[in-house]
């Protein structure tokens, strides 16, 4: 697999790691600060067993739409589209096999996953997930208020850079704003900054869906016929 496209897998499941914490009840009480919303965005882990999402990556060359799909416990296809280019590509973990598929030069990768714990601990139980902003030692975290994504209130949180890692390009001393959907309690929006004030790039949920039942055949890739199948080493 080709190094920017592993990039963009990366930046995509650690995109996915923030939304993936969802539940479809609300708070039993009015959070008042950071702690108190984090302390209830992860309480609510327990009642997600499925989700689907649109999700819209702002790019400094275009927009990257990604359509998520989410099963318990390893289980999830994202379709990937690209602006301006118009260019798609698919992704999969189906029965511990992950798949990426680019219809332009019809090729695909297929991987088996030798070890779902330790390689993905994102498809292997969202109960044991921990949002890489919101709970890392690396962050420092302050409540900004509310806001509105799509016309839905959201709690906004800021979690500013004092480490090493850089998780969505903001840097040391930059900072990642992260809207909660206060129903929901899903991450809607995401914007990250660096140092210098520029915004690096942006995540928006443009719609969602909640415990709805996904048949595990949605998680499927149809590979037509001719396509050139490679076999790298497996996973992990």
């Amino acid at each position: 697999m080709k190094y920017d496209s592993l990039l963009l897998f990366s930046v995509t499941l650690l995109f996915i790691l923030l939304v993936s914490i969802m539940a479809s009840a609300g708070c039993t009480g009015t959070p008042n600060t950071v702690a108190e919303i984090v302390e209830e965005y992860r309480a609510q882990t327990d009642s997600i067993d499925d989700y689907s999402m649109s999700v819209v990556q702002t790019l400094p060359g275009g927009l990257h739409h990604i359509e998520i799909i989410y099963k318990r416990p390893y289980q999830y296809l994202l379709r990937h589209r690209y602006d301006p280019d118009d260019r798609t590509w698919s992704q999969s973990v189906h029965n511990l096999t992950f798949t990426e598929y680019h219809p332009e030069s019809q090729t695909a990768d297929i991987l088996a996953i030798q070890d779902p714990e330790t390689c993905f601990p994102l498809i292997a139980d969202p109960n044991r997930l921990a949002s890489p902003v919101l709970f890392s030692g690396d962050f420092d975290l302050s409540y900004q208020g509310t806001g509105t994504v799509n016309g839905r209130e959201a709690y906004i949180i800021k979690a500013t850079n004092t480490g090493h890692i850089d998780y969505f390009g903001e840097g040391r001393d930059g900072n990642v704003r992260i809207w909660i959907d206060r129903e929901a309690w899903i991450v809607t929006r995401i914007q990250a900054f660096d140092a210098a004030g520029n915004m690096k790039t942006s995540f928006e949920v443009k719609n969602f869906t909640i415990n709805s039942g996904i048949s595990d055949n949605e998680f499927i890739i149809s590979l037509p016929e001719g396509v050139k199948i490679r076999h790298p080493n497996p996973f992990c």
